[in-house]
């Protein structure tokens, strides 16, 4: 008998079902705020079984990745991750998944079901990062991840976009500090998207912004999206400053820096390179110097008005 459940990022469906079933604790409190009722017009299905299988004299096919704590095989009709142990010598195996050419299907294999039925998991796939899959499901999509604080502001999609110490989590902090002590004066308040990673996908009418659940030191997150206005390279300063980037050069280097990169294949960077060209030709960029006293959030705001 097969559990399952579905949950929505960035407009893909995440179905996932299970050996053993799905309780209200088996996920984090992150994830079930993802959580949906039904499959969707783009869904993709992970399978959880907690027996590892026999692979002696498999075929797992051409090696194309190997360090810990994965090597992962190519094959006519997918793909083999193996889970593996940092000791070289060592050939025990953690996990072992399968999935279909474009990774839209996995059967996950996990040695015991002991973290499992703790529960509070932080990740769907139970690896340490549900970016190793979906990363790799956004370059078929138009989409990436980005090192960023993403925000709602009156109705309009931020990024604010920097490294471990650049200042995310304070920006996000002065973001909902603004919005506990919002005037009734017509605006539409502000949404945290999360402190840390974002995810950002080009479609027909434009660029979009959406929250994920991979949050930092704020655990405020949100499945929403909203249309993508502009995106703030951040540095933490004395003063506060939104100045316009028009060197593409520029621009390509400082999003490449900031890009989460999953198993980097040649096919993968191919497709995310031209997208972080393009999304750097066609939303607006800015350097952003702030300082803790929250003036920034009105020069966000004025610079939203000078857009519209």
């Amino acid at each position: 008998m097969s559990h399952r459940r579905y949950y929505r990022i960035a407009d893909i469906t995440i179905q996932v079902d299970s050996d053993l079933p799905i309780t209200d604790t088996t996920f984090s409190h992150a994830l079930d705020l993802f959580r949906v009722d039904k499959p969707g017009d783009d869904t993709v299905t992970v399978h959880h079984h907690f027996e590892l299988p026999d692979l002696k004299g498999l075929d797992l096919g051409r090696e194309v990745y190997r360090k810990a704590p994965w090597a992962i095989y190519q094959q006519g009709d997918g793909w083999v991750y193996l889970g593996i142990l940092s000791q070289a010598e060592d050939p025990a195996l953690w996990k072992v998944v399968t999935f279909n050419p474009d990774h839209t299907h996995a059967q996950i294999y996990n040695t015991n079901p002991d973290a499992y039925l703790k529960g509070d998991l932080h990740s769907l796939t139970m690896f340490p990062s549900d970016q190793i899959l979906i990363a790799r499901l956004l370059a078929d999509r138009n989409g990436c991840y980005l090192h960023s604080a993403g925000a709602i502001l009156d109705g309009a999609g931020m990024l604010f976009v920097g490294h471990s110490e650049a200042g995310k989590s304070t920006i996000t902090r002065l973001l909902m500090k603004s919005s506990s002590v919002e005037q009734v004066d017509g605006r539409r308040g502000v949404e945290i998207l999360c402190d840390d990673r974002n995810i950002v996908r080009r479609w027909e009418a434009g660029w979009r912004v959406y929250g994920t659940w991979s949050h930092g030191d704020v655990q405020n997150v949100s499945p929403a999206s909203a249309p993508l206005r502009a995106m703030c390279f951040i540095e933490q300063a004395t003063e506060n400053t939104l100045t316009l980037l028009t060197d593409r050069k520029e621009i390509n280097h400082r999003l490449l820096a900031c890009l989460i990169k999953p198993f980097v294949t040649a096919t993968w960077w191919h497709k995310t390179l031209d997208l972080i060209e393009q999304m750097g030709r066609e939303v607006p960029c800015y350097v952003m110097r702030f300082d803790k006293s929250g003036v920034i959030v009105g020069e966000l705001r004025r610079l939203l008005c000078t857009e519209q």
